[in-house]
Order: C-alpha cells, then sequence, then structure tokens
C-alpha cells in the first residue's frame, strides 16, 4: 500500500445532485460482518478486515459524512452490532439504514438487536430520518418489513404508508438538485437490470426485491428526487427509470469489496469506486465466489466504467 489513498476508478459523473459549498461523503453497503462464519462468496471470515480498510479509506480523506446502506452485519446479532461498533471508527459523522440482514425476522434461531437499539445508535432521531452533509440533505429510510415487537415473516422490502407521508412533508421543503434518498432495496429498474443478467447465468438465483415499490417510485419522481442510493444487490449499477435515477452500492463483503465516493460541487456528482483489498484479496474473493451471480455482475458492471457519463453530453 502506499501512502495516498487510492483516487478510485471513475464510476459515473452523474449531472445531480449538486452542491454550492463543494461536498464529498462515502457510501457502504453489505458489509455483513461475522463474528463465527467463514467462507461463502460473502468472504464472512475477511469481514472485520474489510470494514477496517473502509474506516481507514473514509479516515484518511476529508469527507463530509458517511452513510451505510445496510445489512451492517451477517445475522443481526447483538454480538456483530457490538464488534460493527468497536471497528466503525469513522472521523466524519456516520449513519446507516438497515438492511434484509439487519433486524429480527420469524425465521431467526437467533438473538436480534431490536429496532430502537439500532435506531439510537445509528440514525439521528429514529427511522426514516434527515441529515445534512455540508451543502446535501440525506433522507433514510427503513426497508425491513419487521417493526419493534413483530419481526418480519420475509426478506422483501417495503416502505410504509407512514413513512412515505413522511418523505412527501420532508422532500416538499427540501432543495430537489441537493436531496438524496438512502433505503436498501432496490428499485425496480436495478431489479430488472439483475434479471436480464439472470437470463444469461444459469447459477442466477433470485433476491428478495421490494413487495410495493411503485408508491415510493412515485413519490421520488413527483418531488424530483436528484438521487437514490441502494444496497443489496451487492453489484454496482446506475439505472434511470420513471424519472429516478438509482445509484447501487457494490458490497464490502464481496467481490469487489469496495466502497463510493460521491464528489459533488456546482457541475454535479462525480462517483469513484475505493477498492478495500489488494490483488490477493480479490484472487481470494474470485475463488470463494466464482459461481456466484452476483459476483460475475460485479465483474461485468465494472468492465463498462463509467456507467454513466453526463459530463460528456
Amino acid at each position: 500500500m502506499t501512502d495516498r489513498p487510492h483516487s478510485g476508478q471513475l464510476l459515473a459523473r452523474l449531472e445531480r445532485p449538486t452542491a454550492t459549498e463543494p461536498t464529498r461523503f462515502a457510501v457502504l453497503s453489505d458489509i455483513h460482518l461475522a463474528t463465527d462464519a467463514t467462507g461463502t462468496w460473502k468472504v464472512f471470515h475477511r469481514t472485520e478486515r474489510h470494514l477496517r480498510a473502509a474506516v481507514d479509506a473514509v479516515n484518511e480523506r476529508d469527507l463530509d459524512g458517511v452513510v451505510v446502506a445496510g445489512d451492517l452485519t451477517h445475522n443481526g446479532d447483538p454480538a456483530e452490532f457490538d464488534l460493527f461498533d468497536d471497528l466503525a471508527d469513522f472521523d466524519p459523522p456516520a449513519v446507516a439504514v438497515p438492511g434484509n440482514h439487519d433486524f429480527p425476522t420469524t425465521f431467526d434461531e437467533h438473538e436480534s438487536l431490536p429496532i430502537p437499539a439500532f435506531e439510537n445508535r445509528y440514525t439521528p432521531g429514529g427511522l426514516p430520518f434527515r441529515v445534512g452533509f455540508s451543502d446535501l440533505e440525506v433522507f433514510g429510510l427503513d426497508s425491513h418489513a419487521a417493526s419493534p415487537g413483530s419481526p418480519a415473516e420475509t426478506w422483501d422490502g417495503r416502505v410504509d404508508a407512514e413513512q412515505l407521508m413522511w418523505l412527501d412533508d420532508a422532500l416538499a421543503d427540501s432543495d430537489a438538485d441537493r436531496s438524496v434518498v438512502v433505503v436498501h432495496h432496490n428499485l425496480p429498474a436495478t431489479g430488472d437490470l439483475y434479471e436480464r443478467y439472470r437470463a444469461e447465468l444459469p447459477v442466477a438465483g433470485e433476491v428478495p426485491g421490494f413487495s410495493n415499490p411503485e408508491p415510493l417510485v412515485d413519490l421520488l419522481a413527483s418531488h424530483d428526487v436528484a438521487l437514490v442510493v441502494t444496497g443489496h444487490l451487492h453489484f454496482p449499477a446506475i439505472e434511470r427509470s420513471d424519472g429516478v435515477t438509482e445509484l447501487t452500492v457494490p458490497a464490502i463483503s464481496s467481490f469487489p469489496h469496495a466502497m463510493l465516493v460521491l464528489e459533488v460541487d456546482e457541475r454535479g456528482t462525480v462517483v469513484r469506486l475505493v477498492p478495500l483489498t489488494d490483488g490477493g484479496g480479490m484472487v481470494e474473493s474470485i475463488a470463494h465466489g466464482y459461481e456466484k451471480d452476483r459476483v460475475l455482475l460485479s465483474a461485468a458492471q465494472l468492465a463498462t466504467f463509467p456507467l454513466v457519463d453526463d459530463f460528456a453530453a
């Protein structure tokens, strides 16, 4: 490793969001931090190392904030969250939304961190939330189907009516060009991209999606939100549909073991993918996941960077 931070691979240049005051923030997703699991395509025995690398990559840059787009842990076990808190010593302010692995489900066979405890640790005042990073506003949503005292019966995502009403009110008094909405599960356009890949990959399997995406997509489009950030699928993507631009964040746990840095100014937003392991780590990851659909999808997406370049238009 060199003393100079990795400049990152150009993933996209977007006309929005914009910011009068230059703003830079990192987005991480799908850490799947494990305390005892090993192997699999998520390379569980390396998740602690990859999170440490993410913290170092954030802290060696001058960033205004950090967002974790879900699946902080392998199983939502309290010990996994405790380990996350021990390791996630970010210098900038950090917030998180839950992923499908973070909250209780009826098919869990272990203790889970209570939802209020997640909110107290990782959100500014609970879910959903609104937080400012310099000149930007970030709106965090909960797409897990659980609620306090009621575990979810599925890993499929949902955003309930109460959250939609909150988001409608919050976006009404925000600047659309400076608004970023973060939610773990993917919108239909990115789900469709995955399905197109699945048709060509005999090893591809189904992934839990949104059970009720249409009201959320309609609301985002009606407010002309600059950018929606999701995680969940473990591969980098940008899809535009129904007036909504969705940026999907690659995973910390699985190939390509990367985070994103968004650099926002008056011209728009530059998105860079920052790797969090070396060549040996990449080889190990591919060896564990070469038959896994989303490892192959990540490789395919990386080959077409930048995925979008609005600046070239």
